[in-house]
């Protein structure tokens, strides 16, 4: 098996089974699924290789929660179980979508209406700002999003990018309102440090190439 279908294996195509709904956020009033209260994320980070394609450095008191559909970095009380899916109010998800539309921005569209915002409603427009992503091109746009649960509001930030093979790899990132300020230089460190292995190449001079040879 090569080390994409490997990464494939750890990174299956849907991500739904995992979050949303606004299930990332919702807690039970009549018992919680995560406690409001949650640890601030460290100023010590930690290295993972995940699917021996993607290098991506998390807050050192953060857990790895590796699922069949995705990965997900999260403190300690900020996850829990609703029903058969795995739920997080703060931290990081990433994993990848099929290509169907073949066009980074639809196919973001698609996957955002489908599994990140929990409440079905007529196409939103997203205001999207290109970013780098593990040296390659990709789109960044911030979503507000309600539980229905526990009536909070949070703010999650998706970012996507296209791996060689033209599949798209994202990155979600989940906070309540009120804590977004003091997240927001841990969750840029975080999708600053991602390395994506094909998107790095070594030129016969030493210096690196472009991402899938562009």
């Amino acid at each position: 098996m090569t080390r994409h279908s490997r990464f494939r294996v750890w990174l299956a195509t849907v991500v739904g089974v995992m979050l949303f709904d606004c299930g990332v956020l919702a807690q039970s009033k009549a018992e919680p699924l995560v406690r409001r209260v949650v640890d601030p994320p460290s100023s010590e980070f930690r290295t993972y290789i995940e699917g021996e394609l993607v290098r991506v450095s998390v807050p050192s008191n953060w857990r790895e929660l590796p699922g069949s559909n995705a990965v997900t970095f999260a403190p300690e009380r900020a996850y829990g179980n609703a029903g058969v899916k795995s739920v997080f109010t703060h931290g990081v998800a990433l994993g990848l979508a099929r290509n169907d539309r073949h066009n980074l921005r639809v196919t973001t569209e698609d996957f955002i209406e489908s599994y990140v915002l929990a409440r079905k409603s007529p196409r939103q427009v997203f205001r999207y700002r290109q970013v780098t992503i593990g040296d390659r091109q990709g789109l960044h746009v911030v979503l507000s999003s309600l539980s229905e649960m526990s009536g909070e509001l949070a703010r999650i930030e998706v970012f996507t990018t296209l791996l060689c093979d033209d599949t798209v790899f994202y990155i979600i990132t989940v906070v309540p309102r009120a804590r977004v300020f003091a997240y927001a230089s841990t969750f840029r460190r975080v999708v600053e440090s991602i390395e994506i292995a094909d998107a790095i190449g070594v030129a016969s001079n030493g210096g690196q190439t472009s991402p899938c040879g562009w």
